[in-house]
């Protein structure tokens, strides 16, 4: 069997600036793939930019911490705080769940208007991911499971990092050591949740990648990791998980943790050496669509 790998960018329509990266790295040929974001700032540059693109599949990044919602905040009852913003991250959300059942409505409500506003522009999503991985969260899953059932979408990445992925402690640049393993670390304390989210999305039907990379060297990717993972990927289907961008003071505004290595993944997904590589390993590159038309 055949190692494909599908590279998405994360975040589509946070920004223009990044809405403006991943076009480039469209362009560059190894990017085919995003997720958008139906509360991002940017979401209607995103949805001209993608709409007017052959080949290319675009997914929903459902988002459930940091921004406004879609629905009414008036009609979120436990989630959404007195300054209007969804919870300021997944440990905070995860509480909200946890101290209040009837908060799954108000979840139910944000997810399906997120889903209807990225149909009702005109795009049919590929596949489903979130924003800080909150789906890993049974209560998130379930409800976007029923969504992926309701528009017909067969694939949800699975958001666990395949063994092996302290390989890339090798290749880090200097200075980045301890922000590596603290990211390796949550991947590794996410693991107890896998055989649950694993048989949800199977009942379903849903489809997930083998191995999704890039969760624990997220803002810290370089060319080296890259070439590594060129040796690393099975036979099948994996993912590669990124966030390409320009950095400039709509981005900076977000005062977001991922900034200049934005910048630096867009330089990597457009180099002509990382494609060299992929090409070189006979590694097929891929979005979501064109799995499911085979």
């Amino acid at each position: 069997m055949r190692r494909r790998l599908i590279i998405n960018a994360d975040d589509l329509g946070l920004t223009r600036g990044i809405n403006l990266a991943v076009s480039e790295c469209a362009d560059g040929g190894m990017l085919r793939s995003a997720t958008l974001m139906a509360n991002g700032p940017a979401f209607d540059d995103a949805v001209k930019m993608v709409r007017g693109r052959e080949g290319f599949g675009t997914g929903i990044h459902f988002v459930l911490t940091g921004l406004k919602p879609v629905a009414p905040a008036q009609n979120l009852d436990g989630l959404v705080g007195p300054e209007g913003l969804l919870p300021s991250g997944p440990l905070g959300l995860l509480r909200k769940i946890e101290a209040d059942k009837s908060v799954r409505d108000a979840l139910r409500k944000e997810l399906f208007a997120q889903a209807e506003k990225v149909f009702d522009s005109g795009i049919t999503p590929t596949h489903f991911d979130s924003h800080k991985h909150v789906h890993i969260i049974p209560a998130v899953l379930n409800i976007m499971v029923e969504i992926a059932g309701r528009f017909s979408v067969n694939w949800v990445r699975e958001p666990f990092e395949p063994n092996g992925s302290w390989r890339f402690l090798h290749d880090l640049e200097k200075g980045f050591r301890g922000k590596f393993l603290k990211q390796l670390a949550g991947t590794r304390a996410s693991i107890p949740a896998r055989p649950v989210f694993r048989s949800r999305v199977r009942r379903a039907g849903i489809q997930t990648p083998a191995g999704v990379y890039g969760i624990s060297f997220t803002g810290l990717m370089n060319e080296a990791m890259l070439r590594r993972l060129c040796g690393m990927l099975k036979p099948g289907l994996s993912e590669l998980m990124t966030h390409p961008g320009i950095v400039d003071a709509e981005l900076l505004s977000l005062k977001g943790r991922l900034v200049e290595s934005r910048a630096k993944e867009k330089e990597l997904l457009v180099s002509a050496g990382i494609k060299g590589a992929f090409e070189e390993n006979d590694i097929m590159l891929s979005h979501f669509g064109e799995v499911e038309n085979e």
